[in-house]
């Protein structure tokens, strides 16, 4: 598990990255399922779907307390990310958001760029030089964050996903 400062994370932001307990913020975590689903595959999430997200994001949490995390103003919980390595060979590990949020009446507030800037210091502690992600292609104003925030689009890693939605690949090299 690499170390990362997360109480230094706050600055004078106001916003604190740290470990997350799904289970605290269990209506949270499911409302932002559902509206990253909508958002990204146009339709709702199914019940077992997202109880298999919950089951594996609660995994990855027992593994790792640094690789589930929660973005917080005051006590209150307005983001949230899921970190993971990957490989693409034998000897080539990359960083994975398999998920971010940030609640609608937070965005553009810095709270996204807080869980980028946790996330390339989480990805950088394991040695990681770089950390991708996919978001639908339909979704303009994610897709222009991503952009302002450092990552570029990866095109030969695009992927068709549910209801045929094109998922476009995102990388951010740290």
């Amino acid at each position: 598990m690499p170390y990362v400062d997360i109480e230094s994370s706050k600055e004078k932001s106001g916003i604190l990255i740290k470990p997350l307990n799904i289970d605290d913020r269990l209506d949270f975590i499911v409302a932002a399922h559902h509206e990253t689903f909508r958002l990204t595959f146009l339709s709702d999430i199914e019940d077992e779907f997202l109880e298999n997200e919950l089951t594996r994001t609660r995994a990855d949490s027992v593994s790792d307390n640094n690789s589930v995390v929660g973005a917080f103003i005051e006590n209150e919980i307005v983001g949230h990310a899921v970190l993971e390595t990957r490989s693409r060979k034998v000897d080539e590990q990359f960083g994975w958001i398999h998920f971010y949020y940030v609640a609608p009446q937070f965005r553009r507030h810095g709270v996204g760029l807080k869980l980028v800037s946790y996330s390339t210091e989480y990805f950088k502690a394991l040695g990681m030089k770089e950390y991708c992600l996919r978001t639908g292609e339909h979704n303009e104003s994610t897709i222009a964050f991503y952009l302002s925030a450092g990552f570029y689009r990866v095109p030969e890693g695009d992927e068709t996903g549910l209801n045929g939605v094109k998922e476009l690949m995102m990388s951010f090299d740290i």
